[in-house]
């Protein structure tokens, strides 16, 4: 990939930053309520928000498809 290098360190501070970069046997002894979680990292809003985009992504291309579906059959049946 063009860009893998870039993705590569993003990638790699982010699990610095949450504290996600050590190994499971360095995890052993440390409470695992201790390690970020992604809940934490969201603010208030972010889940509805995140649920009506992904309700809009699949909602409305699917309603098109239905809707195109529906109109070829109506002129290749001659229903009006």
């Amino acid at each position: 990939m063009l860009f893998q290098h870039r993705l590569d360190r993003a990638r790699d501070l982010q699990r610095r930053q949450r504290g996600l970069d050590k190994e499971p046997a360095e995890l052993e002894g440390e409470d695992f309520r201790e390690i970020p979680a992604l809940r934490e990292e969201m603010e208030k809003g972010d889940l509805p928000a995140m649920l009506l985009a992904g309700f809009l992504t699949v909602f409305l291309p699917a309603v098109a498809v239905l809707g195109l579906v529906v109109g070829v059959a109506c002129l290749l049946f001659g229903l009006h």
